[in-house]
């Protein structure tokens, strides 16, 4: 697996706007971005609300660390970050003239799969700019993957009612597919299917099943939403496993 360094932030994730994706996040060089990159500046697309998205830097402040750094690594496919630090300590990736946007970053957990799972702000300090808070805390019809290799791999769960669940893959199609791959940041699905091997935990809900999305949805929210109660009649064996690729 390859390993990142990290010398300034962003993120991007959920649904489309413009073609881009809240939270979504990218590595540039002198201004120019690449997904060939292993090393550059971090940007993130977001606002404090979706009207108001954009790209900027995220601020490395007192609480941005190691873990934070291996989470932006993470959401870009990487194992881990192998260095972090400020923008402005190194001339490799050229001048930053981007604002920072994002601030307060904290990740309880490195194995965290993208920075919409974390608590962050867009409330700037004034040694990093002002504007408005946000959290990010998990919000009810919120996706992830899980158990993959990948952050772009893994087992699909939907944030319901409180709790992390799981989607049955009865009706499960290519479109639904598409959709959860673009709710969370990628252009496209390469697969998708069912089986013990991401099956979820025994304690998880089966919280969507029948899932039927049309091609212009942009959330597995528009197609069905959260349920008052888990479904039964569905087993973790048919867990819904999703490969997405990348913008």
């Amino acid at each position: 697996m390859k390993l990142l360094s990290i010398f300034a932030l962003f993120v991007a994730l959920i649904c489309a706007v413009q073609g881009q994706y809240r939270g979504t996040v990218r590595l540039v060089r002198n201004g120019v971005f690449s997904s060939s990159y292993t090393a550059g500046i971090v940007e993130i697309y977001y606002g404090s609300s979706f009207s108001s998205n954009r790209w900027g830097n995220i601020c490395d402040d007192i609480s941005f660390g190691s873990t934070e750094a291996s989470v932006i690594c993470n959401q870009l496919g990487y194992n881990g970050a192998s260095s972090y630090g400020r923008a402005g300590s190194t001339s490799s990736y050229g001048t930053d003239t981007a604002a920072t946007i994002v601030d307060d970053v904290n990740c309880f957990s490195s194995s965290y799969l993208t920075l919409e799972q974390c608590n962050l702000s867009t409330v700037i300090k004034s040694y990093c700019v002002n504007t408005t808070r946000i959290w990010n805390n998990p919000y009810s019809g919120q996706i992830r993957l899980q158990g993959g290799a990948y952050s772009s791999y893994g087992r699909l769960e939907v944030y319901c009612n409180g709790q992390w669940g799981t989607v049955c893959d009865d009706s499960f199609d290519a479109t639904d597919a598409r959709v959860a791959c673009r709710q969370l940041g990628y252009s496209d699905y390469y697969s998708y299917h069912s089986g013990s091997s991401f099956a979820g935990s025994s304690s998880q809900p089966i919280w969507l099943d029948n899932v039927i999305c049309s091609s212009s949805s942009t959330c597995l929210a528009y197609c069905e939403s959260c349920p008052a109660t888990q479904y039964h009649s569905c087993r973790h064996s048919q867990d819904v496993a999703l490969g997405c690729g990348k913008l």
